[in-house]
This record gives C-alpha cells, sequence and structure tokens, in this order.
C-alpha cells in the first residue's frame, strides 16, 4: 500500500504487480516506468529517456531535463537578458532553462569555447566577449543558479556535448555575462554553414536579426535559409515565418512545413479500434497521441467532446465518459491540450487548442473518453453539410443494416445508392448474391442482365445482347458471350468452328445412321438407293482425301445393333 493524499482512505493498494515499502508515498514500479502521484500510477518513459526500478521521474540524456508535467525530456535552453529582463538580446546575463527552473550559469571552468557554443544555440555567429560578476542587477538575485563547471571543447558544436553540473559552489559574484556577435544588415545567420549569409532576393533583414523579412505569399525557411512559397490552400503576410491555412480544419506544421488535417478515432482499452466508445485518439500523419484538458467538466470541452463524436461521423455525443486507468495510454504521447469549442461547433474544424501539453495543466494525463450516439440498426446515418443536420433514417424495406451504419445491406441483385437512400438494382454485367452494398462485376467470358444474382454464358452458338441471349448468324460461331466469323479453313457447325474434312465426315456419318435407323421415315427404295448412293460417294471422296491429302487414318466401324441395324460411326485415327 502507499499514501494517498489524494483519497479519503489513508492507505491505498498499490496497482497491478507494483509493490511498496511501510509508510511509502508511492508505489515502486518495473524499470523503464515511473510513478506518477497525479494519476496514482505507473506510466511507461518516453523513447529517449531511460528509469531503474521504484523510480519517481525518468533520467534523459545530457543537454535534456525530465518535464513532470509534459511527462517529456525537454532540451535546456539559454537565452540573454537586461535589467528589466527583455528577451531577444545580443548581450546580458545568460540564464539556462532546465527541469529546476531558469536560473543563472557560474564561470567556474567557463571559456571562449563554451561561449561560442552559446551564442551559436542561440543564433548567433559568434561571441564577441564574456565576463563575469556582480552588476548591480537587482534581478539577479531573483534567480538560483543552476548550472556550474560549464565546459565545452573548441570543436563542440552543441552544448548536449559539452560537460556541466547541476550542483554548485558559487554565488552570483560569479554570474556569466555574454555579449554575442550579429550579423550586419539584410543577412542572416545560418547555423548550418556557422556564418552570416546575405538574404535572398525580395528579402531584407534588421541588424542582429536571425532570420529574414519575405515578401507576403511565402515564409522564412530557417532551415533552407531562404523565402519559400506557401503551399496551396494557405497563405502568409509580409514577414512570416509561417503560413495560414486556409482550409477549415488544417492547420501550419512549422517542422514539415505544411498544412495537416487532424485525424480522429477511438481506440478500446486493448488498443484495438474501438467502435463508438473508447479512448479518443488523434493524428495528422506525423504524430500519433492524446488530447487533453485541464478541466472535463466544463463547457468548452464538454463541446470539444461532442464534435469530435460529430468529427467521427456519429450524431452526437451519449454522455461523458471520464477517465479510465487504461495502460493503453501510456503508449501515446500528449499532441494536443486546453480544447475549447463554442455551443455551435459541429467539427473540430470549430474549435480552438494548443499543440502539445499545457504547462498548467495539472490534469494532462487524463485522455479523452468518449461514447458517441450510433444509429440503432435498420437505419443509416444522414448528414447534410449545408444544413448540417444529423440523423438516421430508416433502411428501405427488404434492407438491413447493423447498428451506426452509413449504408443499408440490399437484397442480392441489387445495390445501395447512397445518394437517394435506395436499393436499385445492379446494372448489367453485374451481380449480387447476398445482402450487400455493392454490386461485383461479372469475371471476363460471363454475362448477366439486369438485377442478377449470378453471372453465366448463353448457349453455344449464342451471343449476349440487349439483355437477352440471341442466336448467332449462319456464317458466324457464337461461344455464348459474343458472335465471331469462323476462320478461312473452318467452317460452321453447332455454333462451333469445325475442320471441312471433319464437317464431310460428319454428314456422311448422319445420313448413314439415318437409313439404318428403325425410326427412318425414308420407306421408298428409290429415295433410299438415292440417299445411299450419294452417302457412299461422299464417303469415298472423303476416305481418297484422307489417304492422298492429308495422309490421315480413318476407321470406318459397324456398330451391331438389337433390332439387326447396323449404326455406321467414322473415327479419325492417329498421325
Amino acid at each position: 500500500t502507499y499514501y494517498n493524499k489524494n483519497s479519503w482512505i489513508t492507505c491505498t493498494d498499490c496497482p497491478g504487480n507494483t509493490t511498496s515499502r511501510r509508510n511509502s508515498q508511492f508505489c515502486e514500479c518495473p524499470a523503464q516506468h515511473y510513478w506518477h502521484f497525479a494519476s496514482a500510477g505507473c506510466l511507461k518513459c518516453p523513447f529517449n529517456s531511460t528509469s531503474g526500478p521504484g523510480a519517481t521521474s525518468c533520467e534523459c540524456g545530457k543537454g535534456f531535463y525530465w518535464d513532470a508535467l509534459s511527462r517529456y525530456c525537454l532540451r535546456y535552453s539559454f537565452s540573454l537578458v537586461d535589467q528589466d529582463l527583455s528577451q531577444d538580446m545580443t548581450s546580458g546575463l545568460l540564464l539556462v532553462t532546465n527541469g529546476q527552473g531558469q536560473g543563472t550559469v557560474c564561470d567556474d571552468r567557463y571559456s571562449d569555447a563554451t561561449a561560442r557554443v552559446n551564442c551559436h544555440d542561440m543564433g548567433f555567429p559568434g561571441f564577441q566577449s564574456w565576463w563575469f560578476g556582480r552588476e548591480s542587477w537587482s534581478v539577479q538575485h531573483t534567480f538560483p543558479i543552476l548550472l556550474d563547471e560549464f565546459v565545452c571543447a573548441d570543436n563542440t558544436s552543441s552544448y548536449s556535448d559539452c560537460s556541466y553540473s547541476t550542483l554548485h559552489d558559487c554565488t552570483h559574484d560569479e554570474d556569466i555575462f555574454l555579449a554575442c556577435a550579429s550579423c550586419p544588415h539584410n543577412s542572416f545567420y545560418s547555423k548550418e554553414l556557422q556564418k552570416c549569409v546575405p538574404c535572398p532576393l525580395g528579402a531584407s533583414s534588421r541588424p542582429n536579426s536571425l532570420l529574414c523579412v519575405c515578401p507576403a505569399e511565402t515564409f522564412w525557411n530557417s532551415d533552407a535559409g531562404d523565402c519559400v512559397s506557401c503551399p496551396p490552400n494557405s497563405t502568409s503576410t509580409q514577414g512570416s515565418d509561417a503560413c495560414e491555412c486556409s482550409e477549415a480544419g488544417f492547420y501550419w506544421d512549422s517542422e514539415h512545413h505544411q498544412c495537416l488535417q487532424w485525424k480522429f478515432r477511438l481506440v478500446a482499452e486493448d488498443g484495438t479500434p474501438a467502435e463508438s466508445q473508447g479512448l479518443l485518439v488523434v493524428g495528422n500523419g506525423y504524430e500519433t497521441g492524446l488530447p487533453v484538458s485541464c478541466d472535463l467538466k466544463d463547457q468548452p470541452f464538454l463541446n470539444f467532446a461532442r464534435a469530435s463524436c460529430l468529427e467521427l461521423g456519429f450524431i452526437g455525443q451519449d454522455t461523458q465518459v471520464y477517465p479510465h486507468d487504461w495502460a493503453i495510454q501510456e503508449e501515446y504521447p500528449v499532441v494536443m491540450s486546453n480544447m475549447s469549442c463554442s455551443n455551435s461547433a459541429n467539427s473540430f474544424a470549430d474549435c480552438s487548442y494548443l499543440r502539445g501539453p499545457a504547462p498548467h495543466c495539472l490534469n494532462s494525463l487524463m485522455g479523452v473518453y468518449l461514447s458517441c450516439v450510433t444509429c440503432p440498426p435498420n437505419t443509416t446515418f444522414h448528414f447534410d453539410k449545408y444544413s448540417q443536420f444529423r440523423g438516421c433514417d430508416p433502411c428501405p424495406q427488404g434492407s438491413t443494416s447493423p447498428a451506426d451504419s452509413f449504408s443499408c445491406l440490399c437484397s442480392p441483385g441489387s445495390t445501395w445508392n447512397a445518394t437517394g437512400k435506395t436499393c436499385d438494382y445492379c446494372p448489367t454485367n453485374h451481380y449480387s448474391d447476398k445482402d450487400t452494398v455493392n454490386c461485383t462485376q461479372c469475371p471476363s467470358g460471363t454475362v448477366a442482365p439486369m438485377a442478377s444474382m449470378a453471372c453465366g454464358t448463353c448457349p453455344l452458338g449464342h451471343s449476349w445482347s440487349n439483355y437477352t441471349c440471341v442466336q448467332c448468324p449462319r456464317e458466324e460461331y457464337g461461344d455464348g458471350v459474343k458472335c465471331s466469323p469462323c476462320p478461312p479453313d473452318l467452317l460452321v457447325e453447332s455454333g462451333r468452328c469445325v475442320s471441312s474434312l471433319q464437317e464431310l465426315l460428319t454428314i456422311t456419318a448422319n445420313l448413314l445412321n439415318k437409313l439404318q435407323s428403325k425410326d427412318s421415315h425414308l420407306k421408298a427404295s428409290e429415295d433410299t438407293n438415292t440417299i445411299l448412293a450419294i452417302a457412299i460417294a461422299t464417303l469415298v471422296v472423303a476416305i481418297v482425301c484422307v489417304v492422298v491429302c492429308t495422309k490421315r487414318k480413318f476407321t470406318v466401324t459397324f456398330t451391331p445393333r438389337t433390332d439387326n441395324h447396323e449404326n455406321i460411326q467414322l473415327v479419325p485415327g492417329s498421325y
């Protein structure tokens, strides 16, 4: 157990598999985690930090410090101020900001190399001079001394490669004062080149400036050291270092220099996608994390919760779901805070927010858990972008839908028309064989009439035309889909292309079989003899053609029948 000052109960059980010592104010978390007092639980250290078992904070790399409010490792920063605490000075009292706040730097082992690194880090081309002592400034004693033994080598380019101590044995008589060099008029300092560079054509700058003044519809890109045109759907005024996005729901991302849009989704306790209730997660293509709020009960935040449900495609917010102790929340950084929306907000584009965690927000670790209103089964979600009306429409008769659906499942042979909210017949050569939203196109070589539940083909000798099977012309063959002429050396027989010899043999066999059939209507001996003579002559011609022209063997077989008649078959042999 641990002593919980926020609970009426003096001692509270430790969560999960954590333990504690007697009379402890926190529980001991495993390595790579730390005990967070506000949420009374173990949180995972961010990617650029580490911790041992039982830690109450994470350890950051050199040049970074642990910020308990944002749960991040933040970079040390330096600045110069005058006796009135005016910022953006080229000379003055050197201040450092770290996990202990803002304070002065002691002169022990401070050198020209360290002064150069400090000026470069603040965006200046170099240093002019440095000194230490008490300048009779009343502001010095208002700051603590935070850095001592600050040492940088001659070839060091960043203070993160320097050594320093956060413990000191100094007084304010040893505070560092620094004067940095500045670039002349119409030039700027390039950190990459580490020198002053002229401003590009069409831009200008004031002395001691760290950037150039660009014309309208462009912005100053410090990485490129140039004026860059604003991307589509954005604009800017003269002297801007960023563009303003003109399209609702988009914001300017200074790191990637483009307009991005936040995408919303809900996740369940195990991290899988949730349907209508869960932890709200937002992303913009480059980063994904949590929106957090200082006050979960104020009206602007409640408006944000409703606008988030609308942004997700639901018809509104059901009930406010207060924070849960879900471990999945530890996997996401805080990317948004201080969300505020008006009562009439219909989407996130109508809201304001702060990028990243709010420094003053003690509850910034609490994510937003939502329960959104869904449409019941057998209805479909309806949204009118002009009137902003949202509601649920009943599915047409004979169709169904699950809860929270944007479409209805139509009966076989039909497709869902999202515009008209109706079930329409599948078009020609398309089908649907079960309750579905869309019709599927027939595979190659198959056809289907309108409103079909399956695809097929027409009989041989026919084609598919005008939603029906049509017999092919005498001189063409049909594969069940279309009619086509046979090649020059082939004939049409029963809708197929066959060779002339095969056709001749088939005709001869049919004639002989007719003569021997007991069902034959040829009774007159004269007619019978005539037909028999023709058949025999045709057979002789066929055999001569086989022997002389094609050199192929054919077998003439006479199969006995029970009625004492003979059934004649002509079977082609092998080469």
